[in-house]
């Protein structure tokens, strides 16, 4: 799923917020309710003078609660429990589109092996459901998903059956799944997707099951994307033998044995047309689709060099990361299907070496002088799309490790590290790489970990959760790790989007919240914004009891 100032101040981080960087209020607690899915919707309406109000639904087991905010006062107005879900129910997502509020969830009808998917619309101002639920999509047999603990004990099912997409403007939602194969062989089964768009009423505007133009040995699913108009687009990584390997060879005969395909799809008449995607000499890393302000498709990722025109390349990829990037890349895609307007952006080595030990620095030197330097484990997390027609790139670097006790047992460490953020202007030139000091590990993922983004009085805020032997660290230093769940202190990173200037804000530190606090169950995904200039943060203090915190940027 996801802050700064003046160095030599950061050893008194209250003061700051006093001075009015970053200031934070608390609220007056108010009763948990423990939910083990919780969703948060926000609105606000600055021509209406509307402030900021919060809805926050949670499930407890076969019920629902909702909490309704005043977010301004950070008051809690209403709470109601909903107790009329159908058995069974899995929720599958949360979300706006267009002007109303969505709860989607799914119900498997046993007897007839059907899948079934359902909305309930929600009404915000009064706390609650505004009707029954109505079925959108049904389909016989099993569909791909996730194992997991629904409600009870001893009660599992699957989870992540369906997958959601908005289009830009959030006027169209696309629902897609993937049906289990009748043949587990992914030598002989093709895959079978449903993809079905929807208005904001809920208006079926087009839909069905699509069968892959390959099988699965050979293609993977990477991005699907709607458009404004209701189009489907689908991006797929296909490799070029039936050996179902991403690479040939070894060491420095490695060579890509992959291409990625654009697939224009109709889905009520189960036609596919495909569009091959070729960057000539860079080999694409991670790559998304999506729709721009002129409502062009538009293709970023990271790449990685190839060294030789034969797609020779040099791979250093950890079995549980997809590698290490040399640059970021931009296309679009004309009505045709052609890649067109290509452009690259590297990674200089000097931003690739801030923050790393002296031998890591070392060693990029030399691998530069070949044209080797790179960035590890760097993941695409978003692409923002400003008013202006600027992009902002957020990468992360993330990856994971195993460890095995002697007894056999194994262990999973997550680690989530520096953030490397970049803007294109208007015109497609490089304005600002910046990378943002962050070093994160912990149990599970992404527990408190990684970052909550948001644009407040237009710069560029990153928020997360540091180890407080960082506050007084300058920005050219490597910083200590933060291991999840132990304390630290909620900091932000503040970026001008004008000229990509970096401050650094201590916001407070979860042992010594205002009030005598002790917070606990920090997410980012519980972090919303309620304002232009404000976030507010729901957080568990003990005693049965929550707090919402507000952190206002001046």
């Amino acid at each position: 799923m996801k802050y700064f100032i003046s160095t030599i101040y950061l050893l008194i981080p209250f003061l700051l917020l006093s001075q009015g960087d970053l200031q934070y209020q608390v609220s007056k607690p108010f009763r948990v309710i423990d939910g083990a899915e919780k969703y948060y919707f926000t609105k606000w309406d600055n021509e209406k003078q509307e402030k900021g109000k919060l809805l926050s639904v949670k499930r407890d087991g076969k019920d629902i609660y909702m909490q309704y905010f005043d977010a301004v006062a950070m008051q809690e107005i209403k709470r109601t429990k909903c107790t009329d879900m159908p058995d069974g129910f899995v929720i599958e997502d949360m979300a706006w589109v267009g002007k109303k509020a969505y709860c989607f969830f799914s119900v498997w009808d046993k007897k007839n092996r059907t899948e079934q998917l359902f909305y309930r619309e929600l009404d915000f101002d009064n706390c609650s459901f505004k009707a029954k639920e109505k079925r959108m999509i049904a389909t016989v047999g099993k569909l791909d998903g996730a194992a997991a603990f629904t409600y009870g004990f001893f009660s599992f099912g699957v989870i992540n059956k369906f997958g959601f997409v908005r289009s830009r403007d959030r006027s169209k939602i696309m629902i897609q799944y993937r049906k289990v194969p009748e043949k587990k062989r992914d030598a002989v089964s093709y895959d079978l997707i449903g993809l079905y768009v929807f208005d904001a009423e809920m208006n079926k505007l087009s839909g069905g099951e699509v069968s892959m133009p390959y099988t699965e040995k050979v293609m993977d699913n990477i991005d699907f994307q709607v458009n404004a108009d209701g189009n489907i687009y689908f991006l797929a990584k296909v490799r070029n033998d039936d050996s179902a390997k991403d690479t040939r060879g070894v060491g420095k005969n490695k060579t890509i044995n992959h291409h990625f395909e654009l697939f224009d799809i109709d889905p009520d008449n189960n036609k596919i047309k495909i569009s091959k995607i070729d960057l000539e000499g860079y080999h694409i890393k991670e790559i998304i689709l999506y729709e721009d302000n002129s409502k062009n498709l538009v293709c970023a990722g990271f790449y990685k060099r190839l060294l030789q025109k034969s797609g020779v390349i040099s791979l250093s990829y950890s079995v549980y990361s997809d590698g290490n990037a040399d640059g970021l890349f931009l296309f679009n895609i004309d009505k045709d299907g052609t890649v067109v307007n290509k452009r690259f952006y590297e990674i200089p080595v000097d931003v690739i070496n801030q923050y790393q030990r002296k031998g890591a620095q070392n060693r990029n030197e030399k691998k530069e002088e070949k044209g080797k330097a790179d960035m590890a484990y760097l993941e695409l997390r978003e692409i923002i799309t400003q008013t202006d027609g600027s992009l902002i790139l957020i990468g992360e670097q993330y990856y994971v490790v195993e460890r095995r006790s002697s007894r056999g047992t194994v262990y999973y460490s997550y680690y989530y590290e520096d953030i490397l953020v970049t803007k294109i202007d208007p015109e497609g030139q490089l304005a600002w790489m910046k990378k943002l000091p962050k070093r994160q590990v912990g149990g599970r993922a992404p527990g408190g970990m990684s970052y909550s983004y948001s644009k407040l009085n237009n710069d560029h805020y990153f928020i997360f959760v540091d180890n407080d032997k960082n506050m007084a660290l300058s920005l050219d230093k490597r910083p200590a790790s933060h291991v999840d769940g132990r304390g630290g202190f909620l900091t932000a990173y503040q970026l001008k989007d004008q000229t990509g200037k970096v401050e650094k804000h201590s916001i407070f530190e979860a042992a010594k919240v205002d009030g005598g606090y002790k917070v606990k169950q920090f997410s980012v995904n519980r972090i919303s914004k309620i304002s232009d200039s404000e976030v507010i943060i729901e957080l568990y203090k003990g005693q049965k009891e929550d707090i919402m915190i507000k952190v206002k940027a001046k």
